[in-house]
């Protein structure tokens, strides 16, 4: 152990601050005052200013502990790290408190460097943790700002959507395009799996949609067979090591004639809500995207009526309305059977996912699209 003399005047003039630098390890500052009240609280002062500055550095003044022996009265004994010994204690008191000192010197030095190497591991680790969150959040705002805008109604159809990812990334991915001045082409996929690597492949199976396409100059539009199709294939193309898949529901609806075109990949089937009528699941068949190139996608069709809404959603509804061992997702759509505006339905849906158990802590990323038929169509054509 070494023992350092230091003048309160050093102190004072901030040599003290200095000794971190000194390389030594600091256990126990002894202050020795003779003098009144006001030059005990001087040295206290000066000893605190000196500790201030050399914490956080390895030993030094930082992580020492201050006894001030001195008969004077202190006014500032409620500082915390100070003790104040009476000089009639000093002779019984502070030398078998030195020994002890002495002989934790080496195990306190060392528990003192491990803990400084852990804080810089810890902060180091903090600061990492920051950045990838602030990646995090780019990246899910780059998502959202790639989501497809909201069409203006065609021939008094209308669609609207609902997209609550599970963490900052999603991997349900949607598209809603006007594809010429009577159809809509709409297509949900969910990815498999959770945050980046499922965002990543939900990106994948966006960029490898085909939804139209010019045969001889001209645009010929594509079924949702045939789109699924098409995705497949390019999912499967461009794997290599690892096999990704994804489930999807592809729809084309001719917004005049009301006319809708299904095919799904492994997805949740497509729910029809009718005023006064029970919900009902358009089934169809084909399996799921990225497993075999030369998978073959059946199509249903269906004739929307007024008031009619057909909801596509990704399965993390099945998980969000989930209880005593079953899904009762479908019950909770159908009680919503009486909701004709489409954006009040999904608000509603919104709220009924807030109310369940355990609803702050979803088990999957949540995506619906809400197609609606409005009775002016109806009305237009009676006319």
């Amino acid at each position: 152990m070494s023992v350092t003399h230091l003048a309160l005047d050093a102190a004072m003039s901030g040599t003290a601050t200095a000794m971190s630098g000194l390389g030594l390890d600091v256990e126990v500052a002894l202050l020795l005052i003779d003098g009144s009240t006001q030059e005990l609280n001087r040295a206290l002062d000066a000893a605190m200013h000196a500790m201030q500055h050399s914490a956080g550095e390895s030993g030094g003044l930082g992580a020492a502990r201050v006894i001030a022996v001195s008969d004077a009265v202190a006014t500032v004994c409620s500082r915390a790290g100070f003790e104040l010994m009476p000089r009639a204690n000093a002779d019984s008191e502070l030398l078998p408190f030195l020994r002890g000192i002495v002989a934790c010197a080496s195990n306190l030095r060392e528990a003192r460097r491990e803990l400084s190497l852990l804080n810089r591991v810890v902060g180091s680790m903090r600061n990492e943790l920051e950045e990838r969150t602030e990646e995090l959040q780019l990246a899910a705002q780059v998502q959202r700002d790639f989501l497809p805008l909201p069409i203006e109604p065609v021939h008094g159809v209308r669609v609207s959507t609902f997209y609550r990812p599970l963490a900052l990334v999603s991997g349900d991915v949607y598209h809603i395009e006007q594809v010429d001045d009577d159809q809509i082409s709409i297509f949900l996929a969910d990815a498999v799996g959770h945050g980046i690597p499922a965002a990543l492949l939900g990106t994948a199976v966006c960029r490898s949609l085909e939804v139209t396409e010019r045969v001889h100059g001209v645009m010929r539009v594509l079924g949702p067979a045939e789109t699924l199709a098409r995705a497949n294939r390019r999912l499967i193309e461009h794997q290599r090591a690892t096999t990704r898949f994804a489930t999807a529901i592809a729809g084309l609806l001719d917004c005049r004639t009301r006319r809708l075109r299904l095919a799904v990949a492994g997805h949740p089937p497509a729910i029809l809500l009718r005023p006064g009528q029970l919900p009902q699941q358009i089934e169809a068949s084909g399996g799921l995207l990225g497993i075999f190139p030369d998978e073959e996608y059946s199509e249903v069709e269906i004739d929307l009526q007024p008031n009619d809404r057909l909801l596509l959603y990704s399965d993390g509804f099945e998980q969000a309305f989930f209880e005593d061992g079953a899904s009762r997702h479908i019950e909770e759509f159908g009680k919503l059977a009486g909701v004709l505006d489409c954006e009040q339905l999904v608000n509603e849906i919104a709220a009924r996912i807030d109310a369940q158990s355990g609803s702050l802590h979803q088990a999957d990323d949540l995506t619906l699209l809400c197609i609606s038929v409005e009775e002016i169509v109806a009305m237009r054509r009676a006319a």
